[in-house]
């Protein structure tokens, strides 16, 4: 098997036919140029028996543009990212374009490198939930003339935004509650202060201040070996509420609850701030805030198409509103 790649012209040479003939049948436009069926044909057949694969970065060269779209993640292991950017990838595959997803870790550092990476191989379009502040990302955004929309986490006025209102969402979600806690334990995870967990906690505290309720901020980042200890204590000062700021700390938070044999909800009541797959099957079914991630990824995209073809000017904020399901746990 030889080991050189075939090219252009090496397929043109085998067929006999001119380079620039077989570039417009492997580019369907065999038609526009009124090439006959029998050599479209032919040179189809030919490039299929040979399994030719076009120079992609030549044909990008020669359009001025990649069909490529960056997305740019915190967490794909979180259920939100995960399904976020399936449906972002089926969106932008409808419109011809192909996605390169890119997780970041929440890591300042590496998502700064990972969307320069993204930038210098010429994709068309950027899609970011970013961990830092815009202000560390404006120096590389204003580098490139590609468009970009922000999802769930804002840029700046001046930016693209899809996603929902954290802070108004989280300031309802006290209301949920079948009877108003008395103490409110509230779960999140946080290395460094990240934009939609800061504004889901603002509302969670500016709805207990007014409602005069006593809540507890818990970081289970500061916790990794003894989450329990720390619930354990959280009971014994007399916490009968808990919200989780997203499905992965509430599924921690849980399995805490259930070492203590806590009795959900007759002993606390809990809600969590992102719904779960497994949220219906547990043994006690947990009521949560769903997001409507399908509508999210869908206006992501059409926001994006819109800027590529220079429909819409930067600026434009679309808010969803969430869901609450109700299930036994509140």
């Amino acid at each position: 098997m030889s080991n050189k790649k075939l090219s252009l012209s090496d397929l043109a040479n085998i067929l006999g036919i001119s380079k620039s003939t077989v570039s417009f049948v492997l580019n369907n436009k065999g038609d526009k140029y009124n090439i006959s069926k029998e050599t479209q044909k032919l040179i189809l057949e030919k490039a299929k028996e040979l399994n030719f694969v076009p120079n992609f970065f030549a044909k990008s060269l020669r359009e001025g543009k990649t069909k490529t779209i960056g997305l740019v993640v915190a967490d794909i292991s979180n259920a939100f990212y995960g399904e976020l950017s399936k449906m972002i990838q089926e969106e932008l595959y409808h419109h011809d374009y192909k996605l390169f997803i890119v997780n970041t870790n929440d890591n300042k550092e590496i998502e700064l490198q990972l969307i320069r990476d993204l930038i210098n191989r010429s994709i068309d379009g950027l899609i970011v939930a970013p961990c830092n502040p815009v202000e560390n990302l404006k120096d590389l955004f204003n580098s490139t003339p590609i468009p970009i929309v922000f999802v769930d986490r804002y840029g700046d006025n001046k930016a693209d935004f899809v996603g929902v209102n954290n802070y108004t969402e989280s300031f309802n979600l006290i209301q949920k509650f079948s009877k108003k806690p008395d103490y409110l334990g509230v779960f999140y995870y946080e290395k460094d202060k990240i934009s939609t967990i800061q504004l889901r906690i603002n509302g969670i505290k500016d709805s207990c201040a007014k409602q005069n309720i006593k809540m507890e901020l818990i970081n289970v980042h500061d916790y990794p070996d003894n989450l329990t200890k720390k619930v354990e204590d959280l009971r014994k000062k007399k916490m009968d509420a808990g919200i989780a700021l997203n499905n992965k700390v509430a599924l921690q938070v849980l399995s805490s609850i259930n070492d203590l044999k806590v009795n959900i909800p007759k002993e606390m009541a809990f809600i969590s701030f992102d719904d779960s797959e497994a949220f219906p099957y547990l043994t006690t079914p947990v009521s949560a805030l769903k997001q409507p991630i399908k509508e999210i990824g869908k206006e992501t995209v059409n926001q994006l198409i819109r800027r590529l073809s220079e429909e819409q000017i930067p600026g434009k904020c679309v808010e969803f509103s969430c869901q609450f399901v109700a299930r036994n746990s509140h």
